[in-house]
């Protein structure tokens, strides 16, 4: 099993900070980790660096604002952002009936809602990011017979110790060592070698190839037209 110092040493030879038969002390292998730590962290951010989306499910209470971060109403980790939401109807029965809710990118498209206490199915929701406690809007606010969906990146680990063992998907191991040579040569006055540099944009493609999800193309509904078009005369119908 491959652990986070394994890849830490790895990426110090990468980088020349480390030689061939010598190990890495105490001081250097903290500063290391959490370096290493701070590189996932960013990584989080990135859609193409997670291979794994989570569902998250709640009962309605009729509330207007849900709580989303550890110990609140959506108990997970406090997500950067949320990617796909939806309210069920009838949950647990075979007649179970989701509804996708759309989500506001902006405050101020929240803020441009007039009647914003209207009790209905929810069609629209902002995730206000606020920190360490993130809040999900619903409008209209859904009232207690529904079941409440966010659907969030998984978390990427961060190591409390340097013996802790990696639990990723095999692609990563390569895409985290090459990478965290250029996040550790700054720190050892170090300028990484243009071949570590390909190989840490090499794997780093890898890993997005691998969780590249292309969703299905849809046409705004300003923009559709209901006329039937004759490719072959260039007129309507």
């Amino acid at each position: 099993m491959t652990t986070a110092v394994d890849l830490i040493t790895l990426a110090l030879k990468d980088i020349g900070a480390l030689g061939i038969g010598q190990s890495i002390g105490p001081d250097d292998t903290a500063d290391a980790l959490a370096t290493l730590n701070m590189m996932l962290g960013a990584w989080q951010v990135d859609r193409l660096n997670v291979y794994h989306l989570v569902d998250t499910a709640i009962p309605s209470t009729g509330a207007q604002s849900y709580s989303v971060g550890v110990g609140g109403n959506f108990n997970i980790q406090r997500p950067v952002r949320i990617e796909a939401a939806y309210a069920r109807l009838n949950a647990g029965s075979a007649s179970a009936i989701d509804y996708p809710v759309t989500l506001l990118d902006a405050r101020e498209d929240y803020a441009k809602i007039s009647l914003k206490g209207l009790t209905s199915f929810p069609e629209w929701a902002f995730y206000d990011a606020a920190y360490p406690m993130g809040n999900l809007l619903y409008y209209p606010i859904p009232n207690a017979s529904f079941e409440l969906h966010i659907v969030t990146m998984e978390v990427l680990p961060q190591f409390a110790a340097p013996g802790s063992v990696i639990n990723l998907p095999p692609p990563y191991m390569a895409a985290i060592r090459y990478n965290l040579g250029p996040y550790l040569a700054p720190s050892y006055q170090i300028e990484p070698l243009p071949s570590l540099v390909r190989l840490a944009a090499n794997s780093k493609r890898v890993i997005k190839r691998m969780n590249n999800q292309i969703q299905a193309m849809q046409m705004p509904r300003g923009l559709r037209s209901y006329q039937k078009w004759n490719i072959y005369s260039g007129n309507p119908y």
